[in-house]
């Protein structure tokens, strides 16, 4: 309030001017009141004298001006802020006691996510089904048919039935040849057949068994033999398979045993015919062989000559002397057939040295690793000592314990 006597600015709650010491009466300070502020930046101003109405006396009642709380501003805050003056009302309804939650997000859409499992679900679906159909309209597959009983057999190309092959048997293998030749009911083969020969290796010794071209036999005994292989059926050591590394030419074939002269002995043939090859012939494979003939001429002289020549040449070379004892850890065996040749090394190829003849004893060194096929057998080398002491290298087919 301003001093009525000096016009000071004091305080609402002073007694005294603060300038000339006057003393407020109760009227002045009831005459004295505050403005609001104003809603500017300008300074608060001082609190204006409270005017009484002019058809009102001077006199007023003793009691002081009683200020609004909100309007009791101590000048020390002139520099007051107004952008302040808002913050109660901006804050309207806000209670600091219970925690602001932030409102849940409006659920997201999953037709994407159900569209994709079920896309996928359809795919695993799909795939069971085709594996299931593939495995159970598979077809089986089929066991492979073998012989059940001894002989010569020949399967077709899907190794699901076999069919034998007769044995013939002739004293003559020349008459033989005419007869098998005329025979256009000898079973028919592919030109590179699957055959199987199934024997304990007594009746049918395979280290004797010849393929012969039929049409190639002459009345000399000479004949052409082609070569094959034999291989052990899997599980079955007494079944053997004979196949050729090429096509036989369009003809009439015969595995033959030849026993005794060509033209008097006991021959055994199992003969079979291709009708269909691209091969013109058998060049590759054959090569000539020949059989001793038995002369049977009437004159009794000639006859007795060559029966005396024949008799000593069929004679078995009798077994040599032993002179030299057998090897030590050597093992005996005996040559499973005639001719059998001794070599100057485990090779086809190696220079011949010398030769045995069936059941002839020799003792078994060692074996090489060299591995060789010939004439339908395979095997290694057996390094030998004959009895009379001569070593060599012996094809081990061919040889028996």
């Amino acid at each position: 309030m301003n001093c009525p006597k000096c016009n000071t600015i004091n305080e609402i709650s002073n007694v005294f001017c603060i300038n000339c010491g006057e003393t407020f009466s109760t009227d002045a300070a009831h005459q004295q009141t505050m403005m609001p502020p104003p809603h500017s930046s300008d300074s608060i101003m001082p609190t204006q004298m409270f005017e009484p109405p002019a058809n009102q006396t001077a006199e007023y009642p003793s009691d002081p001006t009683v200020l609004a709380p909100h309007l009791n501003i101590n000048r020390s805050n002139a520099n007051f802020n107004p952008s302040q003056a808002n913050y109660q009302t901006s804050q309207v309804g806000f209670n600091p006691a219970i925690p602001f939650i932030q409102p849940p997000s409006p659920p997201k859409s999953r037709f994407g996510l159900w569209l994709g499992l079920g896309v996928l679900v359809a795919i695993i679906l799909g795939g069971a089904i085709v594996a299931a159909f593939f495995l159970l309209y598979k077809p089986a597959t089929v066991a492979e048919v073998l012989p059940d009983h001894l002989g010569m057999f020949f399967q077709n190309s899907d190794k699901t039935s076999v069919d034998e092959i007769k044995k013939q048997d002739f004293t003559n293998a020349l008459e033989g040849k005419d007869k098998l030749l005329k025979d256009d009911s000898m079973p028919t083969v592919e030109s590179k057949p699957d055959l199987i020969l199934y024997s304990d290796g007594k009746d049918i010794p395979i280290s004797d068994l010849k393929l012969i071209q039929l049409d190639s036999i002459k009345t000399d005994g000479t004949m052409k033999q082609i070569d094959f292989k034999a291989t052990p059926v899997d599980g079955k050591p007494e079944m053997k398979r004979l196949w050729f590394p090429q096509h036989l030419a369009s003809g009439k074939y015969a595995f033959a045993l030849i026993d005794g002269f060509f033209d008097d002995g006991k021959h055994k043939f199992w003969a079979f015919q291709v009708k269909s090859s691209d091969v013109n012939d058998n060049a590759n494979l054959a090569k000539e062989t020949n059989v001793s003939v038995k002369n049977k001429s009437n004159n009794s002289d000639s006859k007795n000559i060559n029966s005396a020549a024949t008799t000593e040449a069929t004679k078995p070379t009798p077994a040599a002397t032993s002179t030299i004892a057998p090897p030590v850890g050597s093992r005996t065996a005996y040559a499973a057939t005639n001719n059998v040749v001794v070599r100057a090394a485990p090779g086809l190829d190696a220079r011949k040295i010398s030769g045995l003849k069936r059941g002839q004893k020799v003792y078994i060194l060692s074996y090489s690793n060299n591995y060789d096929y010939w004439n339908g057998l395979e095997g290694n080398w057996a390094n030998i000592q004959t009895e009379s002491g001569q070593r060599g290298w012996v094809f081990s087919p061919l040889i028996r314990y």
